[in-house]
């Protein structure tokens, strides 16, 4: 569980570090979305900050869950956040493995979405 664990937190914290890139106008676009740009177009942009948002909130429901921070959401807030961030990882599953164009997205997000879902299934049967 220790390890799951550890693999949530990093992950998602650097998910969010990839859309805060992205924000940034970093050249990492054909990693996400579809991988259509290289650069996200400003619309776009709005979107990866909105996902920085709430890779954040999961990365900090993550710490919570496994009580390396104090609580910072109430106990169903954070077990809903997990429930459903699971559930969008087991999606990434699918769209990264098989529906994306894109090789970069295909070849990288996909096995960061398989891990990632792995750990938060492990994670949540202490969670809940």
């Amino acid at each position: 569980m220790i390890i799951a664990a550890w693999l949530s937190i990093g992950l998602t914290f650097g998910m969010a570090l990839l859309q805060l890139l992205l924000v940034f106008g970093a050249p990492l676009g054909e990693y996400v979305l579809g991988g259509k740009h290289e650069v996200l177009p400003p619309k776009m942009r709005l979107l990866s900050v909105l996902y920085t948002c709430v890779f954040i909130i999961v990365g900090l429901s993550f710490l919570q869950a496994v009580e390396i921070i104090a609580p910072v959401f109430g106990a169903a807030f954070m077990k809903v956040t997990l429930i459903i961030y699971t559930l969008f990882l087991a999606y990434a599953v699918i769209g990264n493995g098989f529906l994306t164009k894109s090789k970069k997205e295909k070849y990288v997000m996909t096995p960061i979405s398989i891990i990632g879902c792995t750990a938060s299934i492990v994670l949540l049967p202490n969670v809940l």
